[in-house]
């Protein structure tokens, strides 16, 4: 019969109980790593997902080429005055005319946009016939004026990027006993895209002011 010492007994026994021991923590830690990691995952997810459905870079500053102007329904300019170096009052033809807006997108942050559509702003009489357009060429800014080059399509605007557009509508005299007083346009609506999130904002113009005449 084998003797074993009785200085270390069951040695390897305990061992062996060592080993599973770790084993089994081992096995223990692992989902909790496995949570900890989605978790981080999630969270990193939920944060980009905010800031994407957030983001906006487009400035509400004036920052490159702007004007406006009003057009009778034959195509001349409606009559105006000059109420400031940089304000003019319009008076409003009869009949339908045609306002016509340059503006300036900057798109001020780190990442591109998409800008979808340019729209002419609310007015209580409504507007029709909106048309936007390109206002530059390659080499030069503002290179079509007031009467547009082509006609504006989605575009990207790169990050620290301005565009200059041209918009067009038509809207139709209100008299003054109809209105509430004079009409002034100080931005316009703006649709853009950035990672499949649709927004729409507003961009600064130039004060467009147009006065109701007494009939139309």
């Amino acid at each position: 019969m084998d003797e074993h010492s009785m200085d270390h007994p069951f040695v390897e026994n305990d061992e062996s109980m060592d080993d599973e021991s770790e084993e089994r923590q081992k096995r223990r830690r692992w989902p909790v790593v496995v949570v900890s990691v989605v978790i981080v995952i999630v969270a990193i997810g939920v944060a980009l997902y905010v800031a994407a459905s957030h983001y906006q870079p487009l400035s509400q500053t004036l920052s490159g080429g702007y004007g406006s102007q009003v057009l009778t329904s034959n195509g001349t300019l409606a009559t105006n005055r000059i109420t400031s170096a940089s304000n003019v009052v319009w008076t409003e033809p009869s009949g339908s005319f045609r306002v016509e807006v340059i503006v300036t997108l900057n798109n001020v942050q780190r990442f591109p946009v998409t800008i979808d559509k340019v729209s002419a702003p609310a007015n209580p009489s409504g507007t029709s016939n909106v048309r936007a357009y390109f206002d530059s060429t390659p080499k030069l800014t503002g290179a079509y004026g007031y009467k547009g080059g082509p006609a504006f399509t989605p575009t990207t605007l790169a990050s620290e990027g301005q565009l200059q557009l041209v918009v067009h509508w038509t809207q139709e005299c209100v008299p003054t006993s109809a209105a509430s007083g004079a009409t002034t346009y100080t931005n316009l609506p703006v649709e853009y895209t950035f990672m499949s999130f649709h927004h729409t904002v507003t961009v600064p113009i130039d004060t467009l002011t147009i006065s109701p005449r007494a009939t139309c």
